[in-house]
């Protein structure tokens, strides 16, 4: 009898055990799904035309990065394991024609030497500060990776979205240059078309 009952046991937990990484699985997915529908990549991000939240970092050389700055700045959210991100880090260079107009941080996740050799081909106005836990993501509400918020000089959101290349770069120092208007967020497939 005790085996039958010990048996049943190692089985409820078993079950128990499954249920819950089932769950996991089910909240994880529909998460995703929320995060790529339209509702929430517009929910991502400060609310356009709010004050941006301040953090002060230590970029990779050693610059200290306060923020909001006093000229107007673009800020990237990226991921080392993001190979989007890589592509756009790739493309950074797109911002050389705004170095002293707009200045550029990249926040990305990862361990701090995987960063460190990610953001070797980043170009020198470029500051890329580790984010190894995502604390400055999560502290922005950014959850779909590359994300790009445009700021004002001002400290104002101007602009944030999805970005996926060289364009996207592009409009986010140009609305960061922009007088600030009511909402100028561009939907994700707008910016993914650009």
């Amino acid at each position: 009898m005790s085996t039958a009952v010990e048996v049943s046991v190692y089985v409820t937990w078993a079950l128990l055990i499954f249920l819950a990484y089932a769950v996991f699985v089910l909240y994880r997915q529909f998460g995703q799904q929320y995060y790529n529908s339209s509702t929430g990549r517009a929910d991502q991000g400060p609310k356009v035309g709010a004050a941006l939240l301040s953090v002060g970092r230590t970029d990779l050389r050693g610059r200290e990065v306060s923020l909001p700055g006093a000229k107007p700045s673009v800020l990237l959210f990226a991921d080392i394991r993001c190979e989007l991100c890589s592509e756009i880090r790739d493309q950074a260079d797109a911002l050389d024609s705004y170095t002293g107009r707009v200045a550029t941080t990249i926040f990305c996740a990862g361990p701090p030497n995987d960063v460190r050799a990610w953001s070797s081909r980043t170009p020198e106005h470029v500051q890329v500060v580790c984010d190894e836990r995502m604390a400055a993501a999560d502290r922005y509400k950014v959850a779909t990776l590359p994300f790009a918020i445009a700021v004002g000089s001002d400290g104002l959101v101007r602009a944030k979205s999805i970005i996926n290349g060289r364009e996207g770069l592009v409009w986010a120092a140009e609305q960061a240059l922009a007088l600030p208007v009511t909402d100028v967020s561009r939907p994700a497939e707008e910016v993914a078309r650009a």
